[in-house]
């Protein structure tokens, strides 16, 4: 899904968006782009142009131009020209991204295809430069341009790459069981350190998730469905885990002026204050939030896992982008 603000202005300015699959393109002051929206997150976006330098050199430099624009322009994270791609990384931060964001969106797209057109830097397949027969197209979810002899080549490496993949079946799920759980420790150290502070936050559930997700890829080999599964189960009962925790640092900061007790003497009292009504509701209280949250915040993580696990590499055409579609109109 496209973040609204963004596919509205695509609407208002005729181009296309293509909702299901998080796409936006067009052209500006003739020349072609592409907005790919996150899939985890609604205020990150990159923005390509795949063009090169024609008979003429660019003034100034490519790169000093996307160094200057980074400086210029509020959310632009980072900009890069790779010869044949530029590829610029925007998201938004702060509190006031909602309001700025997509103007500043916009004026980078109109500095950037005006110095392509004032330099006349032509279209170009990003793997072997060619200007003839370009087609976009999206590949496991990221934007090329390619000629259709480049595409052939990478079609091929797709599907040997998906064949090996589909070797791997569900790998190691003992070593990715200990990953994942080695991976939640961190989530656990996030939510206890958010509890300090008095609050309850998605983003430790999020990291919880995350590091589960990343631990069991690391020793199990392969991150198949199963493994997403497992992953979550772990993560969702360590939630218990960090909330009990949590409650035992706060019984010892408590208790610990009063009695010669440690922590585990604490964490191991944790039940029985459970079997007190106002404490027992409050701690279902921060379970039931944290796991709101925490679905709130990793939802988009964990479709995305579920989504590579597959195997899988979608591929399809999106436009054809030849060089009569550029011109030297501005919009």
């Amino acid at each position: 899904m496209i973040y609204k603000k963004v596919k509205q202005y695509a609407l208002n300015n005729g181009f296309t968006a293509e909702d299901k699959n998080g796409l936006v393109y067009g052209q500006m002051n003739g020349v072609f782009f592409s907005i790919h929206q996150d899939p985890v997150t609604a205020a990150k976006h990159t923005v390509y142009l795949w063009v090169k330098e024609g008979s003429i050199a660019a003034v100034p430099a490519i790169t000093d131009f996307l160094n200057q624009c980074t400086s210029k322009h509020q959310y632009l994270q980072s900009a890069s020209y790779s010869g044949t791609r530029i590829t610029a990384e925007f998201q938004g931060i702060g509190f006031k991204w909602g309001k700025n964001y997509v103007p500043c969106l916009d004026a980078f797209l109109r500095d950037i295809t005006s110095y392509c057109n004032s330099n006349q830097l032509v279209p170009c397949c990003q793997s072997c430069g060619s200007s003839a027969g370009l087609n976009l197209y999206q590949i496991d979810d990221t934007e090329h341009m390619l000629c259709s002899s480049c595409y052939a080549s990478t079609s091929d490496n797709i599907q040997r790459q998906t064949a090996e993949k589909s070797k791997k079946g569900s790998g190691n799920i003992v070593g990715g069981v200990v990953g994942a759980l080695l991976g939640s420790v961190l989530g656990v150290i996030v939510w206890v350190l958010i509890y300090q502070l008095g609050y309850i936050s998605g983003i430790a559930g999020l990291v919880m998730i995350i590091c589960a997700l990343k631990g069991y890829e690391m020793l199990g080999g392969h991150l198949s469905k199963a493994g997403i599964i497992i992953s979550c189960i772990i993560s969702l009962v360590m939630v218990i885990v960090a909330e009990q925790v949590s409650v035992g640092i706060e019984i010892y900061n408590v208790y610990k002026e009063y009695y010669e007790i440690t922590f585990f003497d604490a964490f191991r009292s944790v039940p029985s204050f459970l079997e007190e009504p106002d404490i027992k509701m409050a701690v279902i209280g921060d379970l039931v939030m944290g796991y709101i949250l925490m679905v709130v915040g990793a939802w988009g993580t964990i479709r995305q896992a579920y989504k590579n696990s597959s195997g899988k590499v979608s591929t399809r055409m999106v436009t054809s982008v030849t060089s009569a579609n550029y011109t030297s109109s501005n919009e």
